[in-house]
């Protein structure tokens, strides 16, 4: 699949969490040459309080587990992250940890700066200080990304 069809999946996939488990839309998915082969979202925020299951966390979780259970090679270069919304620094220097090089994502710090109020470092700023380091595609599907968090501020009412 395509940049642009992963993405589609990802907040089609996104909408479904919000209707089905009232989930909040941050959601991802580790990808492998065009193969999804995770999907994560934010479940234990709203059921348990905690803010520490990001979205991007299940979905790394659930990828290492699948990945430890065959046997194979924890993440790696190869994998990629796609996330409905920039990740935060947790999620993203988790990502950093499992060697992923590559991130894409619809929304950004720009977009929705009272996400990222706590955040004094973002990942422009890690760009800059790591020249070539990684590959970030920003604006995936922008207006679609837009929708989705607007309709959960409606729902959420924040």
């Amino acid at each position: 699949m395509q940049e642009q069809d992963i993405m589609r999946e990802l907040i089609r996939y996104a909408y479904e969490k919000m209707e089905k488990q009232k989930a909040y839309p941050f959601c991802a998915f580790i990808v492998k040459k065009g193969v999804i082969i995770s999907k994560g979202y934010n479940s234990r925020i709203n059921l348990y309080g905690d803010k520490t299951t990001h979205g991007e966390m299940d979905a790394l979780t659930k990828a290492n587990k699948s990945l430890l259970q065959k046997r194979l090679v924890i993440l790696g270069k190869d994998y990629e992250l796609y996330s409905t919304c920039e990740p935060c620094l947790a999620c993203f220097d988790t990502a950093l940890w499992a060697d992923v090089k590559k991130f894409v994502f619809s929304v950004d710090h720009n977009d929705f700066p009272h996400y990222f109020h706590d955040h004094p470092y973002n990942i422009e700023d890690y760009e800059k200080d790591n020249q070539g380091e990684i590959i970030v595609k920003r604006n995936v599907l922008h207006a679609e990304g837009l929708a989705l968090f607007k309709k959960a501020q409606q729902n959420y009412g924040w």
